[in-house]
């Protein structure tokens, strides 16, 4: 078990855990043709139009922005596990998954915060299932390896 003890180091830790799931998850489906848009791209879409995602700095910008929205996924997954307890932490995590897709996708895209759009149900459902996996994930390593910050 890691000694970590801060909070945010913790949470960023366990989020970027939770990620690198998510990521090759994502970027699975993408290869395979079921999305066009990564959250990478969906990311960059915060700030380029839809013409320059595939841009490589755009990625760039994009995948930075992934990871720190990680970060502060595991953070806060932290927190709720410290106000709620550990018991569950791998569901706990999972509702909290689900949770923030609903608020980045489900708010976050009907207020065409992003250029990139989701326009079929198997992208969305596809990207779903990996914020409930991340979450899980991210729960599941909060419990085993940053029990200390909790």
């Amino acid at each position: 078990m890691l000694k970590i003890r801060d909070t945010i180091i913790a949470g960023c830790l366990a989020g970027w855990i939770g990620n690198v799931v998510k990521e090759a998850m994502v970027w699975t489906f993408y290869f395979l043709g079921w999305i066009r848009y990564s959250f990478v791209h969906i990311a960059a879409g915060f700030y380029y139009s839809a013409e320059n995602l595939a841009a490589p700095l755009s990625l760039v910008t994009g995948a930075i922005t992934d990871w720190t929205i990680a970060a502060y996924f595991g953070t806060l997954l932290l927190l709720v596990l410290r106000f709620t307890g550990t018991d569950y932490a791998i569901i706990k995590g999972i509702a909290y998954g689900s949770l923030f897709y609903f608020i980045a996708f489900g708010i976050g895209m009907a207020l065409n915060l992003s250029r990139a759009t989701l326009v079929t149900p198997l992208p969305d459902f596809l990207l779903l299932l990996t914020h409930l996996v991340m979450g899980g994930v991210t729960g599941w390593a909060l419990e085993k390896y940053f029990s200390q910050a909790i």
